[in-house]
């Protein structure tokens, strides 16, 4: 891979969107064709344990996506220049050479089909993209999935 490959602006928020659009279309398999196909991708929520795989994220959003009714994202900001200085994250495993790491804050609205109120859940999400192929690498989400999971058990 080429070293000097980079993303500009313009790509970064087109492939951001295309995750958000890919998760609010609730087809697990748009949104895995969206990552990088590698034994180390990963999806990550809070600090639970990370999805990691293509095939493993595919499978958790078939399950999610069924799940709920809907989904819908809104309030779309994304950062690639890093808060505080040149502060990135190191030690990472793979190796992070040919990629560039942005965050993004969203407020996505679930839906449900059992009677409970749609819920909007302030977001924030840390996208790692490998340069080359524009695909992620690994997607960490933060929010208070925990309210959906109720609301689910209502």
């Amino acid at each position: 891979m080429d070293s000097n490959i980079s993303l500009s602006d313009q790509d970064l928020i087109e492939i951001v969107r295309s995750y958000y659009s890919a998760v609010d279309s609730r087809d697990p398999d748009r949104l895995a064709a969206l990552y990088l196909d590698a034994p180390t991708t990963t999806l990550k929520f809070n600090a639970d344990p990370a999805i990691v795989t293509v095939e493993a994220i595919r499978a958790f959003t078939a399950g999610f996506s069924l799940a709920v009714a809907g989904i819908h994202h809104t309030m779309i900001e994304i950062w690639k220049t890093p808060l505080l200085g040149n502060i990135v994250p190191v030690n990472l495993e793979p190796s992070r050479e040919h990629a560039v790491t942005v965050a993004s804050t969203a407020l996505p609205i679930f839906s449900f089909t059992k009677g409970s109120d749609d819920i909007a859940l302030p977001a924030t999400s840390i996208f790692t993209i490998e340069t080359e192929t524009k695909k992620f690498i690994s997607v960490h989400n933060m929010f208070d999935i925990g309210k959906i999971y109720a609301a689910l058990n209502n």
